[in-house]
């Protein structure tokens, strides 16, 4: 009796391991994953989500369909709320988050639903830039024009760099944009500047080369100032960085901290809690994306960073930075970013 225990029991695990060592690609078969983007299928960001998922559908085990979801709104943080609280935990919903509004978790936590260090963090596609950028035609055309004439500039919600860029600029450099918020998505607000409703908008550098390569060409954009942790030099060598203009010790600390969304970058996260091998087999699955020839070449045709990638872990260790700085600074962080 006790050697046919032993043996059904021997033979139960043989079975367990042997469905725990196909599970994912078992449960992929078949099936389709939901790409939720934060923002609307315009500019940069529907370039990015739309050119990712078409190869990493070949890279995850079980080849399963993907269909990209659009959830603008809140800055992002509708979609936060969506994939933290309602969206399936099983590893068939994954996207990216508008990364400031991870940010304005931090700094408001009591408007937003999520915890971002819970999030199950995949990876990020690119690390991102901003520019602060007006039309040709806007009454100002550098940044110290900007302390002296109001530029009205396109936004979406307080959680988005927008406004966000806005905001910190007005306050630690004393210009004087004034946003208007209430546009969808960055599409949308470049129609309001070529129309002349604003004069132009806070937003990802290669949101430009991107979308609409042919104002490059034309000289019908000036870019007052950028954003990030490093200048880049083909936005302008004449393109100030914005934390070389303030004073080391608290302010750029501030920066630095809002910063947090810029190394974060196009990030790749699914809801808290979905299973351990499905989550270590889309990591697996986003880096053999972002090595696979094909994918690189297209980025590169596209004009889209296809070099500066990083793992889930790595965005972990950003989001667990950001929420480890001292209340005190949070909440002068929160001020710097926000106008009445």
């Amino acid at each position: 009796m006790f050697k046919r225990i032993a043996m059904a029991t021997a033979l139960a695990l043989l079975a367990v391991n042997a469905a725990q060592a196909q599970s994912v690609a078992d449960f992929y078969r078949g099936k389709t994953i939901t790409y939720n983007l934060a923002v609307p299928d315009g500019a940069s960001w529907g370039l990015y989500a739309r050119t990712f998922i078409e190869h990493l559908r070949k890279h995850v085990p079980g080849n399963p369909n993907i269909i990209l979801q659009v959830m603008p709104g809140g800055g992002g943080v509708v979609a936060g709320n969506h994939i933290f609280n309602v969206a399936a935990k099983d590893g068939t919903v994954i996207g990216t988050p508008l990364s400031t509004a991870m940010v304005f978790a931090a700094t408001d936590p009591k408007e937003v639903m999520y915890d971002p260090r819970k999030f199950s963090w995949i990876g990020s596609m690119a690390v991102v830039q901003d520019t602060i950028t007006v039309w040709h035609t806007a009454p100002a055309k550098t940044l110290d024009d900007a302390k002296r004439i109001e530029l009205i500039m396109g936004a979406t919600g307080k959680g988005s760099n927008s406004f966000q860029d806005i905001a910190l600029a007005n306050n630690l450099l004393g210009t004087k944009f004034k946003p208007v918020r209430g546009y969808k998505g960055g599409a949308e607000i470049n129609i309001a500047i070529e129309r002349g409703e604003v004069h132009g908008r806070a937003t990802t550098w290669d949101s430009w080369p991107g979308s609409h390569p042919d104002w490059i060409r034309d000289n019908k954009l000036i870019h007052l100032v950028q954003l990030g942790p490093r200048k880049l030099p083909e936005i302008g060598a004449d393109v100030p960085l914005f934390r070389d203009l303030v004073d080391a010790g608290e302010p750029r600390a501030i920066v630095d901290f809002v910063g947090v969304s810029l190394a974060m970058g196009r990030a790749v996260y699914a809801p808290p809690g979905i299973p351990k091998d499905r989550l270590e087999a889309l990591r697996t699955a986003f880096l053999a994306t972002m090595k696979d020839p094909a994918y690189i070449a297209q980025m590169k045709k596209l004009r889209l960073d296809a070099e500066t990638w990083q793992t889930g872990d790595a965005v972990e260790r950003i989001v667990n930075e950001a929420f480890s700085l001292s209340p005190a600074m949070v909440q002068k962080a929160k001020a710097a970013i926000d106008l009445p």
